[in-house]
């Protein structure tokens, strides 16, 4: 078995009836007059041209354009720059979560050459009228291919000069002649100095009158979301979505945070559709309770737990490896434990992992000098090299181990495979490691990162990583679904099964119920299971970031973690803004990647700061993001029983587009928890996929 990382890239937009019926704006717009030119971005080209006059002239499309009114926006109007081919375009808008809304049909044009003499502009129009709401960001891109690209298709945004341009490189180039925009945009890259980009105009009509449509429910639409992705999807048994909220003065009426809880939440909505496996004799539906595994997302868990202990004064970000494994000396060459020490060798030995049999003659590659908890918190380790060191044999053996069940001779540890993992990790060399403990190498994503600092955790703690987080994450935040692996064991396919399984397919497209996992010893990394709810109160503590609840009724409960009464919040404020924000090392000028040492990825869209993370054991699919920097700081939170990231992604960009019109509509003062499930048969197409067990980022 082989540790690596699926890269999400895939990122693909909704079929029709998705878009007609749930992602439409919240109100309708009375116009009158002929469309008109509503926005530009273009100025004067010359003395000979000028543009019409706009609402605002000093809005690009570089960045995000907010509009002084209500309109209706029916076209799009591109002023080539400098093109001497054919070249087949396409216009989109999107809204200030990314998220696509809007996209004009595809023309296909001739060569242009731009003068001051002579204007040739292209009019682009949309496939319906599209309403546009004054105070929300909204952003244009267009698309195009054959240019002196080759023909690839990429996708751009607009520059505030003719010689500057952003453009954004979708996750596929669009080669077709009508290929679809990506539901999110990527990252910003800059294709090139002197590169032209077009001028553009929105064509339409400012809303004379404006009527709210019917408010949203959104309990019943993020349903509808949820059954269409299935009924696209067909290989998707079951799906859960929850939203929560900080509790803040502009909550709606009537929320009540869940009772003792460390990080107060509001739960917005959650919403689970399907069944719990797909080839029982009877589907058993889901339900809102129900456990979901949440495999890397639990990197994050593991992460705040070595920061609480970094709060207290246990580690810092600068303490190595071997300051956690003092007694393993360091070598030049590799030196795998020996089979010659007795139960006797260890009755007097100072440390956790020096009872245990793998410590025996046990050295430290001299490459993990370096390696300090920052490394291995924003996987910039250099350890990723090794996951193919580990061979077929040491995972049989790991399996082997974990099989037996017996605990580990001598020290009585529950978890010998854990112990046999972090025997060969650290006798391993590490081919680019870190030079310094200030400065990180290329960082390159691994589960080894967060297998090790669990172990770390157990070394200070004295305690599996299991009764670690049971005792100070778990127990306190009150997430009693919490587990680790499969949320229940294999029954029967006739037989009434409690929980959902994880799915596979084989190769005829056909899908199988199964409870396996990845090894147990992998645990920091990513084998925790819990219920949307559970798992949401602990997401909740990344939302609220340690502010200060108690003006809004909500009176902190301490963490029992060491004995902690500053931190009423796992954290304190300070330390939850830093671990948010992308990591940069004491001897860097710039972040080595978004990784933060919150076990999170720290990114900045168009909403502000968000933080996310996915997770899969290739048989399930979690993923979460957090805006704790909202005046209404929300997080979304997804489950699938199966690993399909497309349906995640785009379930995501569904749900935050309705989530965006639900708050402006000022939020329905009352909102139930829904536990309404999809109680439709779901058929499956022939997919091949290979069937492994990894993680994902």
């Amino acid at each position: 078995m082989h540790l690596h990382c699926l890269v999400v890239l895939v990122l693909c937009w909704y079929w029709p009836g998705l878009t007609s019926s749930t992602l439409t704006p919240n109100f309708f717009c009375s116009i009158l007059g002929e469309p008109k030119v509503l926005l530009s971005n273009g100025p004067i080209l010359s003395s000979n041209f000028s543009y019409p006059v706009t609402i605002a002239t000093d809005v690009f499309f570089q960045t995000p354009f907010q509009l002084s009114s209500t309109v209706q926006i029916t076209a799009l109007v591109m002023f080539a720059r400098q093109n001497n081919v054919s070249l087949t375009v396409r216009a989109a808008l999107y809204n200030a979560a990314s998220v696509l809304i809007a996209q004009t049909a595809t023309i296909t044009v001739s060569a242009v050459e731009l003068s001051n003499v002579h204007i040739n502009p292209w009019t682009l129009p949309f496939d319906e009228p599209v309403n546009l709401t004054a105070g929300v960001s909204y952003s244009v891109a267009y698309w195009y291919a054959g240019s002196s690209n080759d023909g690839a298709g990429y996708v751009a945004l607009f520059a505030t000069s003719p010689a500057n341009s952003t453009w954004l490189i979708p996750a596929n180039n669009f080669t077709t002649v009508n290929g679809s925009f990506p539901s999110l945009l990527a990252a910003p890259y800059t294709f090139g100095a002197g590169t032209a980009a077009p001028f553009i105009q929105l064509i339409g009509s400012p809303c004379t009158n404006t009527v709210s449509a019917s408010n949203i429910h959104l309990n019943e639409t993020i349903l509808s979301i949820s059954q269409r992705i299935q009924n696209k999807y067909s290989d998707i048994p079951a799906i859960g979505a929850s939203i929560i909220q900080m509790p803040t003065l502009q909550s709606y009426t009537g929320a009540q945070s869940p009772a003792h809880v460390i990080c107060p939440f509001i739960p917005v909505s959650t919403v689970v559709a399907g069944v719990r496996r797909a080839d029982a004799v009877t589907p058993e539906v889901v339900t809102v309770g129900d456990k979901w595994h949440l495999g890397s997302d639990t990197k994050s868990m593991t992460a705040i737990l070595i920061q609480m202990l970094i709060q207290a004064n246990k580690l810092n970000l600068t303490t190595t490896v071997g300051d956690v494994f003092p007694y393993l000396p360091f070598s030049p060459t590799s030196t795998p434990p020996s089979t010659s020490c007795i139960c006797a060798n260890f009755s007097n030995v100072a440390g956790y992992f020096a009872k245990s049999p793998y410590s025996c003659g046990l050295t430290m590659h001299i490459s993990w000098k370096y390696v300090t908890v920052a490394h291995l918190l924003t996987h910039a380790s250099g350890i990723e090299a090794l996951d193919t060191a580990f061979l077929p044999e040491h995972y049989a053996e790991e399996s082997a181990l974990e099989i037996n069940g017996s605990k580990e001779s001598c020290s009585n540890y529950s978890l010998p495979s854990r112990r046999y993992h972090l025997s060969l990790l650290l006798s391993m060399t590490i081919p680019s490691p870190p030079p310094s403990i200030n400065v990180p190498v290329a960082s390159s994503y691994s589960n080894n990162n967060f297998i090790l600092l669990g172990l770390i955790l157990e070394e200070i703690w004295s305690l599996p990583w299991e009764s670690i987080i049971q005792q100070q994450l778990f127990d306190p935040l009150g997430m009693i679904t919490a587990g680790f692996g499969s949320p229940t064991e294999q029954v029967p396919l006739n037989s009434f099964a409690t929980q959902p399984f994880g799915h596979y397919e084989d190769a005829a497209g056909i899908l199988h119920s199964t409870d396996a996992d990845n090894f147990k010893a992998w645990g920091p990394a990513g084998t925790v299971h819990a219920s949307l709810n559970d798992w949401a109160k602990f997401v909740a503590c990344h939302l609220q970031e340690g502010r200060d609840l108690m003006p809004f009724g909500f009176a902190p409960i301490n963490s029992s973690f060491l004995n902690s009464t500053t931190s009423p919040y796992l954290l304190s404020p300070y330390m939850w803004q830093n671990i948010h924000t992308q990591y940069v090392f004491p001897l860097s000028s710039t972040p080595n990647s978004q990784d933060s040492l919150s076990g999170m990825i720290s990114n900045r869209d168009n909403l502000g700061l968000s933080l996310w993370h996915t997770g899969s054991n290739t048989l399930w699919y979690a993923y979460v993001v957090v805006y704790p920097r909202l005046i209404q700081p929300m997080a979304l939170l997804i489950t699938t029983n199966v690993a399909n990231d497309d349906a995640v992604w785009e379930t995501k960009a569904g749900i935050i587009n309705i989530y965006l019109a639900w708050q402006e509509q000022g939020q329905p003062p009352e909102i139930v928890t829904s536990t309404a499930a999809s109680y439709a048969i779901i058929s499956f197409e022939p997919i091949l996929v290979l069937i492994c067990i990894h993680l994902v980022r």
